[in-house]
């Protein structure tokens, strides 16, 4: 579907083959064109606080970081907002399950938020 990157993701919804990015804008709104002049309120998957962003999206620029690493300074920083979540409490019930995560983020996706959730138990 496209070749901005090496790295590509099957879709399950769409069946289409993406790049992480064009991944990240279609199912989340990440880095996606303007959606109009007036600011958009919406609730993050990750975290459940309410933001506005210009554009219509599914997470908020501080849990952005989980979807969208692509060093390994970027997966530790990804790493650590899931665990502070999970340490406040405010990581969603739901995004304990692998296979959930894998389904609706993606193999990157559910690779940080497993590898914080096991660091987190092992404390």
């Amino acid at each position: 579907m496209c070749g901005k990157n090496d790295e590509y993701h099957t879709c399950s919804t769409c069946n289409k083959h993406l790049c992480i990015e064009c991944f990240n804008a279609v199912h989340f709104g990440i880095n996606a064109p303007r959606a109009g002049k007036s600011m958009v309120y919406n609730r993050c998957v990750f975290c459940d606080s309410v933001y506005a962003s210009n554009a219509k999206c599914s997470v908020c620029d501080k849990c952005a970081i989980i979807l969208t690493w692509k060093s390994s300074m970027n997966y530790l920083a990804a790493v650590n907002r899931v665990t502070e979540l999970i340490l406040t409490g405010k990581l969603n019930a739901k995004l304990r399950n692998e296979n959930y995560c894998k389904e609706n983020f993606g193999t990157r996706g559910a690779q940080v938020i497993m590898d914080a959730i096991d660091s987190c138990s092992k404390k």
